[in-house]
């Protein structure tokens, strides 16, 4: 395998981990947005809380 040939793996490697990072993040985003809980409205008789969810 010669220097060049080695070089371009490298770089070919490096540019598929790059692709699988972008879509790993890509897919949790995806997830977080997906599963989030729907705002449910609550009985104001109580303490009002500090931060609202909705």
């Amino acid at each position: 395998m010669t220097v060049r040939m080695q070089k371009r793996l490298a770089i070919g490697g490096a540019l598929v981990l790059v692709a699988l990072l972008f879509a790993y993040k890509g897919y949790m985003v995806r997830m977080a947005f997906t599963s989030q809980t729907a705002c449910v409205a609550q009985d104001s008789a109580t303490a009002a809380p500090a931060r609202l969810t909705c």
